[in-house]
Protein backbone atom coordinates (compact mmCIF):
# COMPACT_ATOMS: atom_id res chain seq x y z
CA UNK A 1 0.00 0.00 0.00
CA UNK A 2 1.38 3.62 -1.11
CA UNK A 3 1.65 5.70 1.81
CA UNK A 4 -0.24 8.73 1.62
CA UNK A 5 0.34 12.09 0.37
CA UNK A 6 0.01 13.79 4.23
CA UNK A 7 0.31 11.63 7.62
CA UNK A 8 0.76 13.71 10.80
CA UNK A 9 0.89 12.15 14.01
CA UNK A 10 0.52 13.56 17.34
CA UNK A 11 2.55 17.05 16.25
CA UNK A 12 3.07 19.67 18.46
CA UNK A 13 4.62 22.99 17.07
CA UNK A 14 5.44 26.39 19.22
CA UNK A 15 6.38 30.06 18.97
CA UNK A 16 8.71 29.91 21.58
CA UNK A 17 6.49 29.97 24.24
CA UNK A 18 3.16 30.12 22.43
CA UNK A 19 1.52 26.60 21.33
CA UNK A 20 0.40 26.86 17.78
CA UNK A 21 -0.61 23.63 17.27
CA UNK A 22 -1.15 20.86 19.97
CA UNK A 23 -1.16 17.01 19.32
CA UNK A 24 -2.36 17.36 15.85
CA UNK A 25 -3.45 14.21 13.94
CA UNK A 26 -4.51 14.15 10.11
CA UNK A 27 -4.21 12.04 6.64
CA UNK A 28 -5.20 12.94 3.55
CA UNK A 29 -5.40 10.90 0.91
CA UNK A 30 -4.35 10.11 -2.54
CA UNK A 31 -6.69 12.56 -5.20
CA UNK A 32 -8.75 14.63 -2.20
CA UNK A 33 -9.74 17.74 -2.13
CA UNK A 34 -9.80 19.43 1.18
CA UNK A 35 -9.93 22.73 2.54
CA UNK A 36 -8.31 24.03 5.70
CA UNK A 37 -10.07 26.80 7.86
CA UNK A 38 -9.58 28.29 10.82
CA UNK A 39 -9.43 31.64 12.70
CA UNK A 40 -6.51 34.12 12.21
CA UNK A 41 -3.16 32.81 14.38
CA UNK A 42 -4.97 29.20 14.57
CA UNK A 43 -2.45 27.40 12.71
CA UNK A 44 -3.33 26.75 9.55
CA UNK A 45 -0.85 28.49 7.31
CA UNK A 46 1.86 26.90 10.08
CA UNK A 47 0.63 23.53 9.21
CA UNK A 48 1.25 24.02 5.61
CA UNK A 49 5.20 25.79 6.39
CA UNK A 50 5.83 22.07 8.54
CA UNK A 51 4.04 20.44 5.39
CA UNK A 52 7.01 22.25 2.80
CA UNK A 53 9.64 21.29 5.57
CA UNK A 54 10.04 25.41 6.36
CA UNK A 55 9.28 24.47 10.07
CA UNK A 56 10.35 21.65 13.02
CA UNK A 57 7.46 20.60 14.89
CA UNK A 58 8.44 20.33 18.74
CA UNK A 59 7.04 16.99 19.04
CA UNK A 60 5.58 14.14 16.76
CA UNK A 61 6.18 13.33 12.94
CA UNK A 62 5.10 15.22 9.60
CA UNK A 63 5.30 12.89 6.56
CA UNK A 64 4.49 13.33 2.13
CA UNK A 65 4.14 10.39 0.74
CA UNK A 66 5.83 8.56 3.27
CA UNK A 67 9.27 11.00 3.79
CA UNK A 68 9.91 13.34 5.38
CA UNK A 69 8.92 17.20 4.58
CA UNK A 70 11.85 18.35 3.16
CA UNK A 71 12.54 14.90 1.12
CA UNK A 72 9.21 14.87 0.11
CA UNK A 73 9.22 18.76 -0.91
CA UNK A 74 9.98 17.57 -4.58
CA UNK A 75 6.08 16.45 -4.91
CA UNK A 76 4.46 19.52 -3.88
CA UNK A 77 3.32 22.70 -5.86
CA UNK A 78 2.87 25.80 -3.44
CA UNK A 79 0.92 28.77 -3.86
CA UNK A 80 1.35 31.18 -1.09
CA UNK A 81 -0.84 33.26 0.51
CA UNK A 82 1.07 36.52 -0.36
CA UNK A 83 3.25 36.44 -3.91
CA UNK A 84 5.28 39.10 -3.91
CA UNK A 85 5.08 39.77 -7.78
CA UNK A 86 5.72 43.46 -8.61
CA UNK A 87 3.05 44.05 -11.74
CA UNK A 88 5.36 46.80 -13.28
CA UNK A 89 8.42 44.59 -13.40
CA UNK A 90 8.59 43.64 -17.15
CA UNK A 91 7.98 39.98 -17.31
CA UNK A 92 5.03 37.81 -19.38
CA UNK A 93 2.77 35.55 -17.94
CA UNK A 94 5.45 32.57 -19.40
CA UNK A 95 8.38 34.16 -17.66
CA UNK A 96 6.65 33.62 -14.54
CA UNK A 97 5.67 30.44 -15.11
CA UNK A 98 8.79 29.40 -16.19
CA UNK A 99 10.36 30.87 -12.86
CA UNK A 100 9.06 27.00 -11.63
CA UNK A 101 11.13 25.03 -13.23
CA UNK A 102 14.53 26.75 -11.83
CA UNK A 103 14.84 24.11 -9.14
CA UNK A 104 14.21 21.37 -12.46
CA UNK A 105 16.36 22.55 -15.28
CA UNK A 106 19.90 21.55 -15.26
CA UNK A 107 21.16 24.75 -17.25
CA UNK A 108 22.08 27.42 -15.25
CA UNK A 109 20.71 30.33 -16.60
CA UNK A 110 18.81 28.73 -19.15
CA UNK A 111 15.63 27.18 -19.71
CA UNK A 112 16.06 23.70 -22.49
CA UNK A 113 13.01 23.24 -24.62
CA UNK A 114 11.80 20.83 -22.11
CA UNK A 115 11.03 23.64 -20.08
CA UNK A 116 9.09 25.99 -22.16
CA UNK A 117 7.20 23.07 -23.41
CA UNK A 118 6.12 21.71 -19.74
CA UNK A 119 5.66 26.19 -19.02
CA UNK A 120 3.55 26.33 -21.82
CA UNK A 121 1.29 23.07 -21.45
CA UNK A 122 0.71 24.37 -17.74
CA UNK A 123 -0.78 27.30 -19.41
CA UNK A 124 -2.61 26.26 -21.29
CA UNK A 125 -4.31 23.73 -18.69
CA UNK A 126 -5.23 27.31 -17.08
CA UNK A 127 -6.75 28.34 -19.89
CA UNK A 128 -4.08 30.99 -20.32
CA UNK A 129 -2.03 29.99 -23.46
CA UNK A 130 -3.24 32.78 -25.50
CA UNK A 131 -1.93 35.16 -23.12
CA UNK A 132 1.48 33.54 -22.56
CA UNK A 133 3.20 36.71 -23.68
CA UNK A 134 1.09 38.93 -22.00
CA UNK A 135 2.86 41.20 -19.84
CA UNK A 136 1.89 40.27 -16.05
CA UNK A 137 0.71 43.97 -15.37
CA UNK A 138 -1.92 43.45 -17.92
CA UNK A 139 -3.38 40.82 -16.37
CA UNK A 140 -6.50 40.55 -13.96
CA UNK A 141 -6.13 39.24 -10.60
CA UNK A 142 -7.57 36.25 -11.48
CA UNK A 143 -5.52 35.66 -14.31
CA UNK A 144 -2.60 36.07 -12.04
CA UNK A 145 -3.31 33.30 -9.62
CA UNK A 146 -3.92 31.39 -12.64
CA UNK A 147 -0.32 32.27 -13.59
CA UNK A 148 0.89 31.21 -9.99
CA UNK A 149 -1.32 28.22 -10.19
CA UNK A 150 0.48 27.34 -13.72
CA UNK A 151 3.84 27.97 -12.20
CA UNK A 152 3.07 25.50 -8.90
CA UNK A 153 2.29 22.79 -11.89
CA UNK A 154 5.15 22.86 -13.88
CA UNK A 155 7.29 21.19 -10.93
CA UNK A 156 5.44 18.22 -11.67
CA UNK A 157 3.68 17.95 -8.43
CA UNK A 158 1.27 14.93 -6.78
CA UNK A 159 0.12 17.37 -4.41
CA UNK A 160 -0.85 21.02 -4.49
CA UNK A 161 -0.98 23.58 -1.44
CA UNK A 162 -2.52 26.72 -1.93
CA UNK A 163 -2.68 29.03 1.09
CA UNK A 164 -5.55 31.29 0.69
CA UNK A 165 -5.75 31.54 -3.49
CA UNK A 166 -9.01 33.66 -3.89
CA UNK A 167 -8.52 36.39 -0.68
CA UNK A 168 -8.51 39.29 -3.28
CA UNK A 169 -11.02 37.78 -5.63
CA UNK A 170 -14.91 38.72 -6.55
CA UNK A 171 -16.90 35.85 -6.68
CA UNK A 172 -17.41 34.97 -10.25
CA UNK A 173 -13.40 34.82 -10.19
CA UNK A 174 -13.23 32.62 -6.92
CA UNK A 175 -15.95 30.23 -8.72
CA UNK A 176 -14.01 29.92 -11.81
CA UNK A 177 -10.73 29.31 -9.57
CA UNK A 178 -12.25 26.31 -8.11
CA UNK A 179 -13.94 24.85 -11.17
CA UNK A 180 -10.37 24.60 -12.65
CA UNK A 181 -8.69 23.37 -9.02
CA UNK A 182 -12.00 20.77 -9.81
CA UNK A 183 -10.66 19.38 -12.92
CA UNK A 184 -6.83 19.57 -11.99
CA UNK A 185 -8.04 17.22 -8.85
CA UNK A 186 -8.66 14.64 -11.16
CA UNK A 187 -5.33 13.95 -11.14
CA UNK A 188 -3.68 15.95 -7.91
CA UNK A 189 -4.20 15.92 -4.33
CA UNK A 190 -5.28 19.85 -3.33
CA UNK A 191 -4.79 20.96 -0.25
CA UNK A 192 -6.77 24.94 0.34
CA UNK A 193 -6.66 27.32 3.42
CA UNK A 194 -9.23 29.15 2.81
CA UNK A 195 -11.86 31.72 5.11
CA UNK A 196 -15.11 31.30 3.05
CA UNK A 197 -16.52 28.18 4.79
CA UNK A 198 -19.80 27.97 2.99
CA UNK A 199 -18.16 28.43 0.00
CA UNK A 200 -15.25 26.14 -0.59
CA UNK A 201 -17.62 23.13 0.88
CA UNK A 202 -19.56 23.00 -2.13
CA UNK A 203 -16.27 21.87 -3.66
CA UNK A 204 -14.22 19.91 -1.32
CA UNK A 205 -15.07 16.60 -0.06
CA UNK A 206 -14.03 17.27 3.36
CA UNK A 207 -13.00 20.79 5.77
CA UNK A 208 -9.68 20.38 8.35
CA UNK A 209 -10.21 22.92 11.29
CA UNK A 210 -7.65 24.28 12.87
CA UNK A 211 -7.35 26.50 16.08
CA UNK A 212 -4.44 24.71 17.73
CA UNK A 213 -5.75 21.42 17.74
CA UNK A 214 -7.21 20.15 14.28
CA UNK A 215 -10.46 18.18 13.89
CA UNK A 216 -11.09 17.01 10.86
CA UNK A 217 -15.11 16.80 9.33
CA UNK A 218 -16.61 15.55 6.06
CA UNK A 219 -18.05 18.80 4.45
CA UNK A 220 -22.02 17.28 5.64
CA UNK A 221 -20.91 17.81 9.19
CA UNK A 222 -19.84 21.43 8.74
CA UNK A 223 -22.58 23.16 11.11
CA UNK A 224 -23.10 26.77 12.31
CA UNK A 225 -22.11 25.35 15.62
CA UNK A 226 -18.77 23.98 14.82
CA UNK A 227 -17.83 26.95 12.88
CA UNK A 228 -18.68 29.35 15.75
CA UNK A 229 -17.01 26.88 18.23
CA UNK A 230 -13.56 27.49 15.90
CA UNK A 231 -14.12 31.09 15.33
CA UNK A 232 -15.08 32.44 18.73
CA UNK A 233 -18.03 34.12 17.02
CA UNK A 234 -21.17 34.11 15.05
CA UNK A 235 -20.10 33.05 11.22
CA UNK A 236 -22.50 32.56 8.73
CA UNK A 237 -22.49 29.28 7.14
CA UNK A 238 -23.74 29.27 3.78
CA UNK A 239 -25.03 25.35 2.89
CA UNK A 240 -22.75 23.55 0.51
CA UNK A 241 -25.92 22.13 -1.40
CA UNK A 242 -27.04 25.93 -2.15
CA UNK A 243 -26.80 26.96 -5.72
CA UNK A 244 -24.21 29.88 -6.18
CA UNK A 245 -25.91 33.07 -5.98
CA UNK A 246 -28.84 32.12 -3.30
CA UNK A 247 -29.57 34.34 -0.69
Amino acid sequence: MNPPPIHIENLDFSYGPVSVLEKANLEIGDREFVSVVGPNGGGKTTLLKILLGLLEPRAGSASVYGETPILGRKWIGYLPQHSHLDSKFPVTALDVVLMGRLGKTRRLGFYSKTDRAIASNMLERVGLEKLSHRPLAALSGGQCQRVLIARALVTEPKLLLLDEPTSSLDDYVERELYDLLLELNKELTIVVVSHDVGFVSRYVEKVICVNRVVHVHPVSEISEDIIHDMYGEHVHMVRHDQEHGDG
